[in-house]
């Protein structure tokens, strides 16, 4: 196989990885795109000689960071417009309030979970999070999320972090729904109590 993938061309290949990844994370059909198994697929060619393992790292950090920044001005290019509402009218004001106190945590969790990463910077965009919040949380997370994968797939069998990333791609958003269920049952609580003690 290693002969096989060595007759292609290694630029060739880190471009079609770094139009994949940017699409997974920038455009909207980056909710069906498999980014974690672009990145596999990156470690593993590493892995063979086919591309360098930095070159692969490089690709996959810019990429990802691009793809966000993409995804984020987007939603900032409709901030405060009704175009989340079309899918579920009065829900996107509580998400928005979220993100507007929790926004950095957000972006950053985000990163690590299948279709969030489309979704999480295009909300902290639509919500009006300030661009120095979002790149400060993105930017390192983004590098380390492709790092991360890349370098793992390399060294580990493909097989294992591709395992391990489709349980992420599962457990992640219920996590999300989890922790949104558990802020809005204290802040709940809160209420109740602030409204007895009164």
């Amino acid at each position: 196989m290693s002969e096989l993938l060595g007759q292609l061309s290694p630029p060739l290949l880190l471009a079609a990885a770094w139009l994949l990844l940017t699409a997974e994370s920038g455009l909207l059909i980056g909710v069906a795109l498999p980014g974690t198994s672009v990145l596999v697929a990156l470690g593993y060619f590493a892995h063979l000689g086919v591309v360098p393992l930095g070159g692969a790292v490089g690709v996959a950090a810019s990429a990802a960071v691009t793809g966000t920044h993409l995804s984020y001005l987007w939603g900032r290019r409709r901030e405060g417009a009704d175009s989340f509402h079309r899918f579920a009218p009065g829900r996107w004001d509580r998400t928005r309030d979220l993100l507007g106190r929790h926004g950095s945590r957000t972006v950053v969790a985000g990163q690590w979970f299948g279709s969030a990463r489309t979704l999480t910077p295009r909300l902290a965009g639509w919500a009006g999070m300030p661009y120095r919040t979002f790149v400060t949380a993105s930017l390192p997370t983004a590098c380390a999320w492709a790092a991360t994968l890349v370098t793992l797939s390399y060294h580990v069998a493909p097989e294992i972090v591709q395992q391990f990333t489709s349980h992420l791609s599962v457990v992640g958003p219920a996590a999300v729904v989890l922790a949104l269920l558990l802020l809005w049952a204290s802040r709940r609580l809160r209420r109740r109590q602030a409204g007895r003690a009164r």
